[in-house]
């Protein structure tokens, strides 16, 4: 799959370049970019735009300032999929309501077929 409209951005604080950057990027034919931290995802996007958005790390990593400044920052798009990563062994999920900027939560470890379905469904959200 691969979107001539757009990348994916990996927003993972915690800098764990890992095998789902991989599968994202060789498998998927998708060009990802890895930022470190919120400033570098803001900058990036500023530049071009993502189809897709993965936070990774814990959630409290995902605090509501930084999901709407994201959200702020696709706006002109509009069309950004925001997705978090959570752990299977996380004790306290929040409720979706409590992440109002964010479309919904992947629990870790990730499967192909789910990763691959959410990349397609994300890169077919641009084109409506």
């Amino acid at each position: 799959m691969n979107s001539s409209s757009g990348y994916i951005l990996l927003l993972d604080s915690q800098c764990e370049e890992d095998l789902m950057v991989q599968s994202l990027s060789i498998q998927l034919e998708s060009n990802v970019f890895v930022a470190h931290s919120a400033d570098q995802a803001v900058a990036r996007i500023e530049e071009s735009i993502p189809y897709l958005v993965i936070l990774s790390g814990a959630h409290k990593n995902w605090s509501p300032a930084l999901v709407d400044r994201l959200r702020e920052t696709v706006r002109p798009s509009g069309s950004t999929t925001i997705v978090a990563l959570t752990q299977s062994h996380e004790p306290s999920w929040s409720p979706q309501e409590e992440h109002p900027g964010i479309d919904g939560f992947l629990v870790e470890p990730l499967t192909q077929d789910v990763l691959h379905l959410v990349v397609e469904s994300a890169a077919a959200k641009t084109t409506l």
